[in-house]
């Protein structure tokens, strides 16, 4: 098996051999997230969450009834499966709470999705929340050096399930998740890599995902080779004209909840003049994800089965 086969076993190991043991719910429990040690002296009541994806998280989980409030949206829609207790979490702020509203929302705990929840610029930083007896967890895409991998997600849900004393539903969450996406990579591992474009963006040169974006991994899951696996970043700025030189075979567009204007980006990939000579340009094969299924959260296995699908349909028939 290809690379794949690393990321298969990462996942497996986390999820079946290395979830935390039981926690008692009124123990003291110590974590690190990003950096900073957390003590947790009883299961946190008061949630506040920043960003989209670790409120789906822990919708997903089954706290909802423990979130007082989240905030900066990322997208309309939620996933079906938890859209129903998704829209019971209190909407503090379309964009990022000021420090002012996290105190309003009386949390002992504040979870990030994005480094910019926790910025000191805007008076969020991390150290001040604490000194107000606020505790805080950031997700660990957000403050890893290296490439986006689904061991974050793992371990994020390990995390989450030791400090709200649920175990058995995080790791059931991520048996979930790993299986799915194991059961992609099965149905692909004989298969060729099909070279695929991720375009996010940009006229005079396009920014695209690179080796260390989470998308690099779930394109390799899904049997794919992103073509700006070589740009060390998460993501970077390529050239039109190394688009065209790599040939891919099929491309994703990247949609945004505001101004993302879907259309407008596959009309001008049509009639640029170097990449609407590609074959997937030229063939029209494409799909599109939400910039919440290339980011550490409970889609994951969604976006490996969509891409499956578009980059080898024989076999996720």
């Amino acid at each position: 098996m290809r690379a794949v086969s690393t990321l298969l076993v990462a996942l497996l190991c986390l999820t079946a051999c290395g979830a935390p043991a039981a926690q008692k719910a009124t123990g003291k429990i110590e974590v690190t997230s990003c950096g900073r040690n957390q003590l947790f002296t009883d299961t946190p009541k008061r949630v506040l969450v920043i960003h989209q994806h670790p409120t789906e998280m822990l919708v997903a989980l089954g706290l909802t009834d423990k979130i007082v409030g989240m905030a900066y949206p990322d997208d309309k829609t939620p996933p079906q499966s938890i859209a129903a207790d998704y829209n019971k979490v209190k909407l503090i702020s379309e964009k990022a709470p000021s420090f002012e509203q996290v105190l309003a929302a009386e949390p002992d705990l504040v979870v990030g999705g994005y480094t910019s929840a926790f910025d000191e610029k805007q008076g969020l930083g991390r150290q001040r929340l604490e000194d107000k007896g606020i505790r805080t967890l950031l997700l660990s895409e957000s403050c890893s050096e290296g490439a986006g991998t689904m061991e974050q997600l793992t371990t994020d849900l390990s995390l989450f399930g030791k400090v709200f004393g649920i175990q058995d539903r995080a790791k059931a969450l991520s048996d979930n998740l790993t299986g799915r996406i194991a059961k992609v990579q099965q149905a692909v591992k004989d298969k060729p890599q099909v070279p695929v474009f991720f375009y996010d963006s940009g006229q005079d040169a396009p920014l695209t995902v690179g080796r260390r974006g989470l998308g690099n991994a779930l394109a390799t899951a899904a049997g794919g080779k992103n073509i700006f696996d070589d740009v060390d970043k998460a993501w970077g700025k390529g050239a039109w004209e190394q688009v065209a030189a790599k040939t891919p075979q099929a491309v994703v567009f990247l949609d945004y909840l505001e101004g993302g204007k879907l259309d407008e980006k596959q009309k001008f990939l049509e009639s640029q003049p170097l990449a609407s000579a590609t074959p997937g340009v030229k063939a029209k094969r494409y799909a599109t994800v939400s910039l919440m299924e290339m980011t550490e959260g409970i889609r994951v296995a969604d976006t490996v089965e969509k891409l499956a699908k578009l980059l080898h349909p024989e076999s996720m028939k």
